[in-house]
C-alpha cells in the first residue's frame, strides 16, 4: 500500500513536472509566431500592401492582445485600405495601451477625418499637440480638417506652422501645395510641391501632386515622368496609376488612360478615382449603362468617405440625365425626325465627349452657326477646312476679333506662322477688341514669333499679356516660357489667390 502511494506520488510529481515546460513551450511558440506576424505585417504596410498587412496583423493582435504595435499598425493598415471605422476600433485599443502615442493619435485623427467626423478628428490632433506642441503631423491634420469644412484661410497658418516646426516634413508642403493648386495659385503650389519632393525624394504622394500641377500647366512630359517616379516608389498604391490615367485622358490618349485605370483597379477593385476614370471613358463612348455600373460599384463600397460619396451621387445623377436626353435625341436622329435644334443639342453632346468629327458632321446637318462649325473643325484637327470656313466668315464680317484669332490658330496649325502673326496683330492692335480676346491674341502672337525664332518680339508679346495679370495657370505657363527666352524680364506673379482675370482659351483656342 505504501509502495503504491509512493508510486502514485511519483507519477503525479512527474506529471506536474512535465506540465510546466509543455505550457511554457506553447506560450513561447505563440509569442514567436505573433512577433513573426507582426514584423510581416509591418513590412507589408511599409510596402503599401495594406490588405496583406491586415491579414498578418489581425492574426498577430489576436495572439497578443496587449501588443500595442500590432493594434497600431492594424489601424494604420486599415486606413490605407479605406476601412475607417475598423481602423478607429484598432487605434482605440492601441491608445488604451499607450494613451500618449503620437502616431496612434494622428492615425485616429486621420481615420475620423476620412469618415467626415471633423470634431472627433480635430480632438485627436489636439490631444497629440498637448503631448508635443508644434508636432507637424498634428498641425497638418488640423489644417486638413479646416479644409474639409471649406475654411481654407484657417488651414493655411497651420500648414505654415508645420513647415516652420519641421522643414523636412514633406506632407506639409504637399498638402499646402495642393490647397494652392485648387485656389489657382499655381506658381506657389509648384514651388511648395517641388520643395516637398526635394526635402524627401521618396515621398510618393508629393510626386503625385506635383505631377498633377505639371499637368495643369500643360507640362505633360514633366507630369508623366513625375508620376512614373511615384509609381516606381509605391507600385502597390492605386492612386498613382489613377493620376497617370487622368493625365493621359487630358492628352486624349483614351486607350492608354483605360489601361492605367485598369492597372489601378487591379490593385484595389473599388478605388474611387479609377472607377471615376473608367466611368468617364464609358460616358465619352456613349456607354451610359457601363458608366453607371462603375459609379454604382464605387457607391456600394462602405469604405467610400463622405466627400467622395457626395461626388459620386452627383455624377450618378448627371449620367442618368445625359443618358435619358441622349436616348431621345438619337432616336429622333435615326428616325430622321430630328429638328435642327435637336441636332444642335446632339452636336453639343458629342463635343462634350470629345468626339469632334461626329460633332462636325452633325453641325453641318443642323442649324449650328458657321463659327461653331469652324471651332469643331479646329478641335478635330481639320485645319484646312477650318481655315476655309474662317476666311468665308471674315468676308462677311471683316475684322471680327474672335474670328481673326481663330483664323490665326488655323494658320499656325498649318505651319503658316508669318500669316498667323499678321492675324494675331490685327487682334492685338484693335482697340475695340474685347480684353479677353486681346490678351489671348498676345499669347498666341508670342507663340508664333517664338516658332519663327524672333525671341525678343515674342518676349514683348508675352510681357504685354502679363501686364496686370494675376497669378494662375495661364499666366504661369507664360512666365515659364519667358524664363527660357528672357529670364531677366520675368515679372513677379501677383499675390491674389486666383487668376480670376486669366481667360480660358476661346472657342478654337489652345494653350501656350
Amino acid at each position: 500500500m505504501l509502495l503504491r502511494c509512493l508510486l502514485g506520488a511519483a507519477v503525479a510529481c512527474a506529471l506536474v513536472a512535465s506540465a510546466v515546460p509543455v505550457h511554457a513551450e506553447v506560450a513561447s511558440v505563440v509569442r514567436t509566431e505573433s512577433f513573426r506576424l507582426l514584423n510581416e505585417g509591418i513590412a507589408a504596410y511599409n510596402k503599401g500592401d495594406y490588405r496583406g498587412a491586415i491579414t498578418s496583423l489581425e492574426k498577430s493582435a489576436s495572439m497578443a492582445l496587449n501588443s500595442f504595435r500590432a493594434h497600431l499598425y492594424l489601424g494604420l493598415a486599415r486606413i490605407g485600405d479605406r476601412r475607417y471605422p475598423e481602423a478607429v476600433d484598432a487605434l482605440l485599443v492601441a491608445l488604451d495601451l499607450e494613451p500618449e502615442n503620437l502616431q496612434g493619435l494622428t492615425g485616429l485623427g486621420e481615420a475620423y477625418l476620412r469618415m467626415g467626423d471633423i470634431d472627433e478628428s480635430r480632438a485627436a490632433y489636439v490631444r497629440a499637440l498637448k503631448e508635443r506642441p508644434e508636432f507637424p503631423a498634428a498641425l497638418v491634420g488640423i489644417a486638413r480638417s479646416f479644409e474639409a469644412q471649406g475654411r481654407d484661410s484657417e488651414a493655411v497658418p497651420f500648414y505654415r506652422r508645420a513647415i516652420t516646426a519641421n522643414a523636412g516634413f514633406a506632407e506639409a508642403y504637399t498638402q499646402l501645395g495642393e490647397l494652392y493648386l485648387r485656389q489657382g495659385r499655381v506658381e506657389e503650389a509648384i514651388d511648395l510641391l517641388a520643395e516637398g519632393v526635394r526635402v524627401r525624394p521618396d515621398y510618393a504622394p508629393g510626386r503625385n501632386r506635383l505631377a498633377l500641377a505639371y499637368s495643369r500647366l500643360g507640362l505633360f512630359n514633366e507630369a508623366v515622368a513625375t508620376i512614373q517616379s511615384a509609381i516606381a516608389l509605391e507600385p502597390n498604391r492605386p492612386e498613382h496609376p489613377t493620376t497617370l490615367g487622368n493625365i493621359q485622358l487630358d492628352l486624349g490618349l483614351v486607350e492608354r488612360a483605360r489601361e492605367s485605370f485598369v492597372r489601378a483597379l487591379a490593385i484595389d477593385s473599388s478605388f474611387p478615382g479609377a472607377l471615376r476614370g473608367v466611368a468617364e471613358i464609358a460616358r465619352r463612348e456613349g456607354n451610359y449603362d457601363l458608366a453607371a455600373q462603375h459609379v454604382d460599384l464605387a457607391l456600394a463600397d462602405p469604405r467610400l468617405d463622405s466627400r467622395e460619396r457626395k461626388e459620386f451621387e452627383t455624377l450618378r445623377a448627371a449620367i442618368a440625365t445625359e443618358r435619358e436626353r441622349a436616348a431621345v435625341l438619337l432616336a429622333a436622329e435615326r428616325a430622321g425626325t430630328a429638328t435642327p435644334e435637336q441636332l444642335d443639342e446632339l452636336t453639343t453632346l458629342y463635343a462634350g465627349r470629345g468626339m469632334w468629327d461626329r460633332a462636325v458632321d452633325l453641325a453641318r446637318r443642323g442649324a449650328s452657326p458657321q463659327d461653331q462649325l469652324a471651332y469643331y473643325l479646329l478641335r478635330a484637327g481639320r485645319f484646312r477646312e477650318a481655315y476655309d470656313v474662317y476666311v468665308g466668315l471674315l468676308e462677311a464680317e471683316p475684322g471680327r476679333p474672335d474670328l481673326l484669332l481663330n483664323l490665326g490658330i488655323a494658320l499656325a496649325s498649318l505651319g503658316r506662322d508669318e500669316e498667323a502673326v499678321a492675324a494675331y496683330r490685327a487682334v492685338t492692335d484693335d482697340p475695340e477688341a474685347p480684353d479677353t480676346i486681346q490678351r489671348l491674341g498676345r499669347v498666341y502672337l508670342g507663340n508664333a514669333l517664338l516658332r519663327l525664332e524672333r525671341d525678343a518680339e515674342a518676349a514683348d508679346a508675352y510681357l504685354a499679356f502679363l501686364d496686370g495679370a494675376a497669378d494662375g495657370e495661364f499666366a504661369e505657363r507664360v512666365r515659364r516660357i519667358l524664363e527660357r527666352i528672357a529670364p531677366d524680364r520675368v515679372p513677379k506673379p501677383a499675390s491674389s489667390p486666383a487668376d480670376a482675370a486669366a481667360p480660358p482659351p476661346p472657342q478654337g483656342g489652345t494653350t501656350p
